[in-house]
């Protein structure tokens, strides 16, 4: 079975990133997606150029998948004002059995150094789906933006990892925690989601999950996590260049 996970960055590199979904449809079978767009307009934003309908546009490509959506309460998209829906989505190629799936915002209360722009972080969506007779959980977290903190650990990111970590508990099959986290690599904040899994950045050596869009010094932001009943057969940050971030490619049964 193959996963990809990656932040879309609304689709601002559009043409390359419909020719890489597109380029994978055949031999992916979950595609774990953040900051994806759910507007009715074949346009692109004035500022920022996200691309409006951009899970439309996903949602044309990927006809042998069903999608399942997790809206957040985010008004903005970067630091543009917004008018329809933004957050998160799962597909899952069709022949495979989702038994549930939901989400959730991973705090009380949204942090004041969010400002507007970071309301679309800070969720948590899932699958509970059937895979080669075993059942597995799929978690695709976006984790909290704040202004100025890095990504270092901060009480609501605690508060986030602990909230996402204890969910996850109660699941007792395999799982597979991925996305945008907004941690580094060596915080407390990661630390508990690690707790009982294994990170796939440390144990592959990745040193980079941005791409040279990107332009920041801090080259850690993305992650796959697994439970160690999971069986990798190989794990990757591809190098293809059709968002600020990297897309990760996980290959498992």
């Amino acid at each position: 079975m193959r996963l990809i996970t990656l932040n879309l960055w609304g689709g601002i590199v559009y043409e390359p990133l419909m020719k890489f979904i597109e380029s994978h449809s055949s031999d992916t079978d979950i595609f774990c997606f953040q900051e994806m767009l759910f507007g009715d307009k074949s346009e692109f934003t004035p500022q920022d150029k996200g691309r409006i309908n951009l899970f439309s546009e996903i949602n044309s490509r990927l006809t042998d998948f069903v999608p399942y959506k997790n809206i957040s309460t985010s008004d903005h998209f970067q630091h543009e004002p917004i008018d329809f829906p933004a957050g998160q989505a799962i597909f899952v190629r069709k022949g495979i059995t989702v038994k549930d799936n939901g989400g959730f915002f991973c705090m009380d209360k949204i942090p004041w150094n969010t400002m507007d722009c970071g309301k679309l972080t800070g969720n948590f969506q899932w699958i509970e789906c059937e895979l080669n007779g075993d059942n597995i959980f799929i978690g695709n977290l976006h984790g909290v933006w704040q202004k100025d903190t890095k990504k270092v650990d901060t009480p609501e990111r605690f508060e986030q990892s602990n909230k996402v970590k204890n969910f996850m508990d109660t699941k007792k099959c395999k799982k597979i925690l991925c996305g945008d986290f907004n941690l580094l690599n060596d915080g407390q904040s990661i630390s508990i989601l690690e707790n009982g899994m294994k990170n796939l950045i440390k144990e592959y050596g990745i040193i980079s999950t941005r791409s040279n869009f990107y332009k920041h010094p801090l080259r850690f932001a993305d992650y796959v996590l697994v439970s160690k009943d999971i069986n990798i057969n190989s794990f990757k940050a591809l190098q293809d260049q059709v968002s600020d971030h990297l897309p990760l490619l996980l290959n498992f049964n």
